[in-house]
């Protein structure tokens, strides 16, 4: 047990040195070296537990992801819940998300959360649709959506409020709902 809580702690040192210098930098900049040097871990621990900064990345976005899915299981298949649980999670992550796209890595956490909003959105839209075979081109739509309030949310100083937002998020579900 010992040596998975030094696991761990050596994985999180690494993750947050490398979120702290992408603050500063670009990740075509970020060296490994640097990494280990803030994280006070040695290159060996790095390629042990990492084995390249790719992986780091990604060790960062499967969390994220995997934090909001957990969430978003026990959701009621509600429009505006949905989105206020997303954007209370955006809020409460807003520096790792924001570090990603100022690094260049919007690519990276952008498609598992689109899947994750398009499998909610998916399922409130069917429930109401005429148009089954429609759902999934409108729910990847307002998935798609979602995430550009987000970036542009979080671009723009995150100024607006979680109901202000879901609330817009909401009346644009209304209306795609129309179509269906």
């Amino acid at each position: 047990m010992l040596t998975e809580t030094i696991r761990h702690q050596t994985d999180e040192q690494i993750i947050d040195a490398t979120l702290t210098l992408l603050q500063s930098q670009s990740y075509d900049q970020l060296a490994v070296t640097e990494i280990t040097r803030m994280a006070g871990v040695s290159r060996m621990a790095f390629y042990r537990h990492f084995g390249t900064k790719e992986a780091v990345i990604g060790a960062i976005v499967t969390q994220l992801t995997n934090d909001f899915t957990n969430e978003a299981q026990t959701l009621p298949r509600d429009a505006k819940v949905v989105a206020e649980a997303f954007f209370e999670f955006v809020q409460a992550n807003a520096i790792a998300i924001a570090v990603l796209l100022n690094a260049g890595l919007r690519e990276q956490f952008y498609p598992p959360l689109r899947d994750v909003l398009h499998a909610l959105y998916s399922d409130i839209l069917r429930e109401n649709a005429s148009k089954a075979v429609a759902v999934d081109y409108v729910s990847d739509f307002t998935a798609s959506g979602m995430l550009a309030i987000v970036i542009r949310w979080i671009s723009t100083g995150m100024h607006e409020s979680v109901s202000d937002l879901a609330q817009i998020a909401k009346e644009m579900t209304d209306a795609q709902n129309k179509y269906l």
